[in-house]
């Protein structure tokens, strides 16, 4: 089976660099593999240039998924799932093929919150790179549904400027994670783009690929990604992320303890980031907060967020508001 793409596209690859005319030639090729090194090698330099010279409107062409989806596997796979839910699944898996990046998903009653993280140390530095992560996903549902399907929440450390605001239709929050959030019955609008005929057919070679790159970020990065999945469930005590990655607890706390931590550590820091996200919804009471995060009663929650920022929680929702009002009256 060959699925060709358009001769627009071929020369476009091929000005790039990406000598693949159609998907199968890409798979069955040892050209990926180039492809991918390249790639991996050359980010840095190339988003130190992009945040230094791009301007947001370069940055928002870069994340119409519409524009490169045909020569980017991963999100041709998402862009043929049945759904949006389906489509960040894939994505999640398959990510690493286009760069150093882990997302993790957690479901919050009626909601979905994405989080994009990075491998790279650079990356994790670079607005272009954040922000194209964070826009291509929006596109990516709004392609696959043919409608205009908005986050009900988006935030990140870096600066959202009015034409980014203007696309994401809601003001982004200025945050320590890098996250968006949708409403799941948003995520189950069918998509007019699925294809369970060109996914049969691609699966198999992104498997291979994913395989060999063997990416091995931190075992830290691994249980941090686990327990972002589980904690919302209520089962993430050791045995229990210890069976999801498919270890004993045992040998889980020894691979940490060789990283210099340990798994009170990781749950910590995931439950922070997710208490910081939580709270900048002023519509859910801290009680509902503590609970989504783990705590089985609101005062010990109370402790570990002063603990984690040196804040009280009601300290920290005031200079959220604040934070608010001050973009409110400059934009």
């Amino acid at each position: 089976m060959s699925l060709r793409i358009s001769s627009e596209l071929q020369n476009f690859i091929s000005e790039l660099g990406y000598p693949f005319t159609t998907l199968s030639s890409l798979f069955e090729s040892k050209n990926l593999d180039k492809y991918l090194d390249s790639k991996w090698i050359q980010s840095a330099h190339i988003f130190e240039i992009l945040d230094k010279n791009a301007n947001d409107q370069q940055l928002l062409t870069c994340s119409n998924v519409q524009k490169f989806y045909q020569f980017i596997p991963p999100y041709f796979a998402a862009l043929s799932s049945k759904n949006g839910q389906q489509a960040i699944s894939r994505l999640a898996s398959y990510e690493q093929l286009i760069g150093p990046i882990e997302i993790g998903t957690f479901k919050e009653g009626d909601k979905l919150r994405i989080h994009i993280g990075y491998l790279n140390q650079y990356r994790k530095i670079s607005r272009f790179s954040l922000l194209v992560d964070q826009l291509s996903i929006i596109s990516l549902i709004r392609t696959g549904t043919g409608k205009e399907v908005k986050p009900i929440s988006i935030g990140s450390r870096f600066e959202y400027s009015q034409i980014l605001t203007n696309y994401i239709g809601i003001q982004a929050q200025m945050s320590s994670d890098n996250y968006l959030v949708f409403k799941l019955e948003d995520l189950l609008i069918p998509f007019k783009t699925q294809n369970d005929i060109v996914w049969n057919f691609m699966e198999p070679g992104l498997k291979k690929y994913i395989d060999e790159l063997n990416v091995n970020p931190p075992f830290s990065a691994v249980v941090q990604n686990v327990l972002f999945k589980l904690i919302a469930g209520g089962n993430f005590q050791v045995k229990d992320v210890a069976e999801e990655i498919g270890i004993s607890p045992r040998t889980l706390q020894r691979w940490l303890g060789k990283e210099g931590t340990t798994f009170k550590k990781e749950l910590g820091k995931v439950q922070k980031v997710l208490s910081l996200n939580l709270l900048q919804d002023a519509t859910m009471k801290t009680a509902e907060v503590s609970f989504l995060v783990g705590f089985t009663d609101v005062t010990s929650f109370y402790k570990a967020f002063k603990k984690w920022t040196g804040k009280t929680v009601l300290t920290y929702r005031h200079e959220v508001i604040y934070r608010k009002n001050q973009f409110n009256s400059t934009n």
